[in-house]
């Protein structure tokens, strides 16, 4: 008897638990920017999974405010990232954003929404020059940017504001992102070179000061960082992979000068990548201090596809090939699924090294084996950053987003 009554209660929790009803299970989440769209690949093992609209740039009719608004309506590039719990952004993230711009300053005409001033009208833009926007947890703009400044059109578009594409936070919840610059590497304008840039939370947590890292980089990719808080950056146009260790700014004092650049500059060392040409992105491999790092360019052929992604140790030395170049048309953003899935997007490179039709990809391993890579989505335009985010980060329902459309190969200049 005594024995049955201790049994009971477990009887009963394992019935409830069979008659209630189940919570939805969290799942992986790809989400990549293409075409100034933040697209979310609901993921299930197979080539070509649903895709959805996270975020779309634009009105249905640009020019008429008469048309219905856009569900977000932000053009963003780059990777998603998450603020840390204790900055006051609770589960919010950025991306980076160049709405402005795009719709209210390069189009001729603006678009109709530029003259919108109230910002409680979902048609606002506002009039940020390119940085990061922040979004809520349902993926809607919180009309907050973080971003350099920019006395437009007083002046040309400054470092900072060029091409804002990544992100990583540190442990004291600032944000390091970087800017590409004109991605030109023959470029050797100072004023137009890639940057790396620390935003600092500040008492009210507004990321409105900041300091330069540093300003000279040719083509800087997105930043990544080790469990020690050293930032790696790419510098794509010179072929290297740097390192930055402390001393790092904790304020904008740090940097009291005209070009806002750090007083002091951390320790910046060569990280070896043999066999990288052209590294673009790195991203850890997960239960490792191991590293993925793709070459976007070289070895290849421009139009014939072309590239690299290697996995190193946490020294630089060549662990081993994840995807041969013959299999890869240009990876620029990585990722990695809760599964140890590598997620990636393919710009594809015409001849001359503008953008074709990209793709979004990934590889699977079996037995830590990587299998041939799949896609997953084909005729983008300029995916750059990919992020994989667990859907229960995130107060959205994706069976209930718009499907994102399958783009025809004319829009993207190339087969795809």
């Amino acid at each position: 008897m005594p024995t049955t009554s201790r049994r009971l209660p477990s009887l009963v929790v394992a019935l409830t638990a069979l008659l209630l009803p189940r919570a939805a299970r969290a799942f992986d989440v790809v989400i990549n920017a293409q075409g100034e769209f933040a697209d979310a690949y609901l993921v299930n093992g197979t080539a070509f999974p649903p895709k959805v609209v996270f975020i779309d740039p634009d009105p249905v009719n640009p020019d008429s405010l008469s048309s219905p608004p856009p569900r977000v309506g932000r053009h963003v590039n780059g990777k998603l990232c998450f603020f840390p719990r204790h900055v006051g952004h609770n589960g919010q993230f950025v991306m980076a954003d160049d709405t402005y711009r795009e719709a209210c300053i390069d189009r001729s005409p603006p678009q109709a929404r530029c003259s919108v001033t109230a910002r409680g009208s979902r048609f606002y833009v506002g009039t940020d020059p390119d940085g990061w926007a922040v979004f809520r947890r349902n993926g809607l703009w919180k009309k907050r940017h973080i971003n350099t400044t920019w006395n437009y059109p007083a002046e040309p578009q400054p470092q900072g504001t060029i091409d804002p594409q990544g992100c990583v936070f540190d442990a004291h919840g600032n944000l390091i992102g970087n800017d590409v610059g004109t991605g030109d590497p023959t470029n050797m304008d100072p004023s137009q070179r890639g940057s790396v840039i620390v935003f600092f939370p500040g008492r009210r947590h507004r990321y409105d000061t900041w300091c330069f890292l540093d300003k000279d980089l040719a083509q800087a990719g997105m930043p990544a960082m080790d469990e020690a808080g050293n930032i790696y950056v790419a510098e794509t146009g010179m072929g290297r992979m740097w390192k930055y260790s402390p001393p790092f700014p904790s304020s904008a004092a740090d940097c009291d000068n005209a070009d806002h650049l750090v007083t002091t500059p951390p320790t910046k060392t060569l990280f070896p990548t043999p066999g990288l040409l052209t590294p673009a992105a790195i991203v850890r491999v997960p239960g490792t201090d191991h590293w993925y790092i793709d070459s976007v360019l070289l070895p290849g052929v421009p139009g014939q596809g072309g590239g690299l992604i290697n996995e190193y140790d946490a020294n630089g030395v060549l662990v081993r090939n994840i995807v041969p170049s013959n299999q890869l048309r240009n990876p620029l953003g990585m990722d990695v699924g809760s599964d140890g899935t590598l997620y990636y997007a393919e710009l594809n490179l015409n001849s001359d090294t503008s953008t074709g039709c990209g793709r979004v990809s990934m590889v699977q391993f079996v037995g830590g084996t990587p299998q041939a890579p799949q896609v997953l989505g084909q005729n983008l335009s300029f995916p750059d950053g990919v992020a994989v985010v667990d859907s229960s980060q995130l107060r959205v329902d994706f069976t209930r987003l718009p499907p994102a459309p399958e783009p025809d190969p004319s829009t993207c200049s190339g087969g795809g």
